[in-house]
């Protein structure tokens, strides 16, 4: 069985359009078969950059778990030269796909494919991450650890995460880890804000 977080070469291609607006920003994507919401952006990812759209980002991002691009790319566009976003993915595909829509904008973009981060000594001013809950609290857990290990002092690590798949219990972990709220709710899905305090 195919899953979006593990390349599956047997995958016929089939490249598709992704557009969607941010306000008076549209944002023209490419997906493809084998990455996750590839036929449109999903509700939870939508909700999360339209949160994001309203902070004064400033730094370095990293748009963790990445997909083909939406979060990190729209951000990008948004902010233009105040943030220097950097995107990771387990899928290579996805980073593929990534690194042609920012081509596409004529936009810069650390690409890696990793299944959590980089051992480069890489510290973010902001992680953002939609978590793919299919992988289990145990992986996810995991990230939450290593996210702290790159996070600056003050820094802030956001998830969008839907309230029936656990959304609280993850807030309640994260609290050990963090100085955390949930900071906005739209349609079941629930903003975590993650503040790291050491």
């Amino acid at each position: 069985m195919s899953h979006y977080f593990i390349e599956d070469p047997t995958l016929k291609k089939h490249e598709r359009n992704i557009d969607f607006s941010i306000g008076s920003l549209n944002v023209h994507l490419i997906s493809d078969s084998g990455v996750f919401s590839n036929k449109s952006i999903d509700t939870g990812t939508l909700i999360f950059i339209k949160f994001l759209s309203t902070l004064d980002l400033k730094g370095k991002v990293l748009d963790l778990g990445c997909g083909y691009g939406p979060i990190g790319i729209s951000l990008k566009l948004l902010f233009k030269d105040n943030i220097e976003v950097s995107f990771i993915d387990i899928n290579p595909k996805c980073i593929e796909l990534t690194s042609r829509n920012l081509k596409y904008y004529d936009l810069d973009g650390k690409c890696s494919t990793s299944d959590g981060y980089l051992n480069d000594g890489d510290k973010f001013d902001y992680i953002l991450f939609n978590p793919p809950i299919s992988v289990g609290k145990n992986k996810i857990y995991e990230i939450y650890r290593d996210t702290k290990q790159n996070l600056v002092v003050n820094g802030h690590f956001y998830l969008v995460i839907r309230k029936d798949k656990g959304g609280l219990s993850h807030q309640k972990y994260l609290s050990s880890l963090f100085e955390t709220s949930v900071i906005y709710k739209e349609k079941g899905y629930l903003i975590i804000e993650c503040i790291n305090k050491e």
